[in-house]
Parts: structure tokens; C-alpha cells; sequence
């Protein structure tokens, strides 16, 4: 497996019209499985919730990133939701959201694939030109071009 298979078009839902945080999770946690890449859509929804629970994934610039790193989880997953409008989400910077970038990671995943992935992500969505592409995108292909350009420029690095 690549890092690209991590991610396909079908796991990017645009124009979201979900009212709040617990929902667009809700959101995220069904999208996943009905990709069938995780067995249990609550356990998944609920490891997301935890991890909300302990602080905020809300990364600001109205992004977050909710994860989580848990059993039931069968192939690691990126899942990309962009909102109709803005939802709360106690980010870093108090502002609301509307993109929704989601991991779904095995617990029993050797390594540090989850913190790898965290860690790529956190590290371009420092770059004002890739968050602005992102939050620009309209199409789940751009969409989709632009979270796997990550992967295959981290190829590059190496």
C-alpha cells in the first residue's frame, strides 16, 4: 500500500450542510464506512469524539483534523469534508471551520504511520498557499490532486 491509496475521490464530500461538530464527525465516521474502510462506524465515531474530547483538532484558518487511532479501523484513510457554511469547533484560533480533514488509522498499524501523516499535514497546512488551494478547491479532483501532491512531494524529500 501507498500513501495514496490512503485517500480516493469518494472520500471527499463537498457542500456539506452539517450543523455542528458532533455532526459533521457523524459525517466523517459514515463516509468512511460506507467505503468500507473501517468494520465499526460508531467505534470509529466514537475514538473520533474521544480525541476531541481530550483537545481540540481544530487547527485554525477554519481547519481541522480530527483522527483517530483505533481498532475496527481496516485500511488508513484520509476523508475530506468541505462545509456549506462554517461550524464551531473550540479551533486554535476560536474561529469556526469548514474543511475537515480526517485520519482513520489501525491501532495495531506498525510504526508511526498516524503521526507521520498528522505531521505532513500539519507541516503544508502551515503553508498559506497550500491551505489557500485547499479551501479554494471546488471539485473533489482538485481536492483529491492537492491532499496526494503531499504524499508524492514527501516521496521527492526522501
Amino acid at each position: 500500500m501507498t500513501e495514496i491509496d490512503i485517500i480516493n475521490e469518494d472520500l471527499i464530500e463537498l457542500n456539506n450542510c452539517a450543523p455542528s461538530k458532533r455532526d459533521v464527525l457523524e459525517d466523517v465516521a459514515r463516509m468512511v464506512y460506507q467505503e468500507g474502510r473501517v468494520r465499526d462506524k460508531e467505534g470509529y465515531l466514537n475514538g473520533l469524539l474521544e480525541r476531541e474530547a481530550n483537545s481540540t483538532t481544530g487547527f485554525g484558518d477554519g481547519i481541522a483534523i480530527p483522527h483517530a487511532k483505533i481498532d475496527g479501523v481496516i485500511k488508513p484513510t484520509i476523508a475530506v469534508i468541505k462545509l456549506k457554511n462554517p461550524v464551531e469547533w473550540e479551533a486554535m484560533d476560536n474561529k469556526p471551520v469548514k474543511l475537515i480533514i480526517s485520519l482513520a488509522v489501525p491501532s495495531n498499524q506498525k510504526g508511526t504511520l498516524h503521526l507521520k501523516l498528522l505531521a505532513n499535514l500539519s507541516e503544508h497546512l502551515m503553508e498559506d498557499d497550500f491551505k489557500r488551494k485547499l479551501i479554494l478547491a471546488d471539485t473533489k479532483r482538485e481536492i483529491y490532486k492537492i491532499i496526494t501532491s503531499i504524499f508524492y512531494n514527501a516521496e521527492e524529500r526522501k
